[in-house]
């Protein structure tokens, strides 16, 4: 199960929970954020044998800001943390994708307002 938390203001705080595509299930909350705003990634349920991963938008790159996107994972438990800032994309939903080095991954869509 992946974790995006989105916080924009204070005072909003958004999930987004989604499942390694190794199973096909995808659970999302509708959520927006603007360019500039931090985006929080924890991921569970990934391969255990991972020990790197990466956060990226296959819909569309400048979506994450260049250089802000990091991701470390917790090897031996499949349990990955991380985050990027939103760069320059206009208004729409556009995927976000956690890659572990073993080819393993999930998605969800995120919102850019």
């Amino acid at each position: 199960m992946v974790q995006v938390i989105i916080g924009g203001r204070r005072d909003v705080k958004v999930s987004v929970l989604f499942s390694v595509l190794l199973v096909f299930a995808v659970s999302v909350i509708p959520i927006s954020v603007h360019a500039g705003g931090w985006v929080s990634v924890h991921v569970t349920g990934l391969l255990p044998t991972d020990t790197t991963c990466i956060i990226s938008s296959p819909s569309s790159p400048s979506v994450i800001a260049p250089g802000s996107a990091a991701c470390a994972i917790q090897v031996g438990t499949g349990v990955a943390n991380g985050g990027f800032i939103i760069g320059v994309a206009l208004p729409g939903s556009y995927v976000i994708q956690v890659t572990g080095n073993q080819g393993d991954f999930a998605q969800t869509l995120l919102s850019v307002g």
